[in-house]
């Protein structure tokens, strides 16, 4: 388990108690978010996620939040996706469960913003433009193109805004229109911010040149800081952006809440399954 200490909140005495889950990659994570007049902590809990996830996540919840606390909470948050179908629907239904039993509402939070939000905490920098790329399988990825900055003051919470996205592409480049966003930006206030990678493609899959190039790489150019603060999202980072969603008062009814598939399509058939292998040949 590890505790992190936040900006201080401005908030009334008792503050705000958020659980949130994270479920939609290969890591399974649970984070318990309090705030109060000294300060935010958050503490979490990781593990690869696993055929037994459901309740494995059970287990963690109740490590970091005994059953007769769970009446304490405001609201739940979950990593709505898009990613593995399995695991959002896991996610989204503990979620589900935990609040219809205390008539809590449910945060929903995207994975590729949480993706960026935690990039962008690891690089420390104050604000970037970040480009989310998370491994989709079957030969695809989610992206989208994010203005991410961090809390502007003590009692704030991060700011994650899309602007391009998100999108199923293939790994070999970035689709025109998220490429053009991610290299000009069409707001003034947002020229000149830096360029940060997101997601758990850029290190894990081996994505093309011209995902490179869309936060300033040159072609063949080794690992940069742009690329080495590059991680998923987890518990941690759906909590902190929940809490900002928390304030804004964008909790929904947990019978309104459900996971962003982004696509339909599950598996690939047969013939789909060789072009992909004769795909990754070419590419060794």
């Amino acid at each position: 388990m590890t505790r992190d200490s936040l900006p201080n909140d401005a908030q009334a005495p008792g503050g705000t108690r958020l659980l949130a889950l994270a479920t939609s990659g290969a890591w399974a994570s649970a984070a318990l978010l309090r705030t109060g007049q000294a300060g935010i902590e958050c503490d979490s809990l990781a593990e690869p996620a696993g055929p037994d996830q459901s309740a494995r996540m059970l287990a963690m919840i109740g490590e970091l939040l005994p059953r007769e606390k769970l009446d304490s909470l405001d609201a739940i948050a979950f990593d709505a996706g898009p990613g593995a179908f399995t695991g959002l629907r896991i996610g989204c239904s503990v979620a589900q469960g935990l609040a219809f039993a205390r008539g809590l509402p449910l945060i929903e939070v995207g994975s590729l913003e949480a993706a960026a939000w935690r990039s962008l905490r690891a690089s420390g920098l104050p604000a970037a433009l970040v480009l989310a790329v998370n491994d989709a399988r079957m030969g695809e990825v989610y992206a989208a193109l994010f203005s991410v900055s961090a809390p502007a003051s003590d009692a704030g919470a991060p700011i994650c805004e899309l602007l391009a996205g998100p999108a199923v592409a293939r790994p070999e480049a970035p689709p025109p229109a998220l490429a053009r966003a991610a290299l000009e930006p069409a707001r003034p206030d947002l020229a000149g911010r830096p360029s940060l990678a997101a997601g758990d493609a850029w290190h894990g899959i081996g994505l093309g040149e011209g995902w490179r190039r869309a936060i300033g790489l040159a072609p063949g150019a080794g690992p940069q800081a742009a690329l080495r603060s590059a991680q998923p999202g987890d518990a941690r980072a759906v909590a902190e952006l929940a809490l900002g969603l928390w304030r804004a008062g964008l909790a929904v009814p947990a019978e309104a809440a459900s996971p962003r598939y982004v696509r339909d399509k599950v598996a690939l058939d047969v013939d789909e399954q060789r072009l992909l292998r004769e795909r990754k040949a070419g590419a060794a």
